[in-house]
């Protein structure tokens, strides 16, 4: 596994290198932007997020009560067993499995509805960053913008300009 990470390391220097040979020898200009400060930083995320958390809180927060509800009847279940019939055991028994499956249910649920928002939530805001790149990159006549790149010159990233711009519009 480590052999793929270094190769994928090496195969993104040599690309970067690669094209700043290339950019060096036609005088093209290139770029590049940072995609976790656009996450981050910009507008237009830190809206998605605070809607994201607006709308999953009051989810998550009745996973906890009923979590807590699945512990207290648990707890009362293992102090009140010795004291019941058989027949009174099972039906509690099986009151408290019932909750703990729709528990885990709804938790499983919660999980995959949050990662399909989030994965959403992080295309919208790429969208509005590709479209605000495009812009920036025509007006400063750009021919080539990298993401994530290992190394840029400062003078080469345009990622504050890219979230000006993302945030004007």
């Amino acid at each position: 596994m480590k052999h793929i990470a270094y190769l994928l390391i090496s195969i993104l220097c040599l690309l970067g290198a690669a094209s700043h040979a290339w950019a060096a020898t036609t005088n093209t200009p290139i770029a590049t932007i940072n995609a976790q400060k656009i996450l981050s930083d910009s507008k237009a995320a830190k809206e998605a997020l605070a809607k994201f958390q607006a709308d999953f809180l009051p989810r998550e927060t009745g996973l906890q009560e009923l979590s807590s509800k699945l512990k207290e009847k648990s707890a009362e279940l293992e102090k009140i067993a010795p004291s019941l019939a058989p027949s009174q055991l099972l039906a509690r028994q099986k009151e408290v499995d019932d909750l703990a499956r729709d528990l885990k249910r709804r938790q499983q649920q919660f999980v995959e509805d949050r990662e399909a928002r989030k994965r959403d939530d992080i295309q919208q805001v790429f969208r509005i960053a590709t479209q605000a790149v495009k812009v920036y990159a025509e007006k400063s006549h750009i021919d080539m913008v990298f993401q994530d790149t290992v190394y840029a010159a400062p003078g080469a990233d345009i990622t504050a300009e890219v979230i000006q711009l993302m945030d004007s519009q």
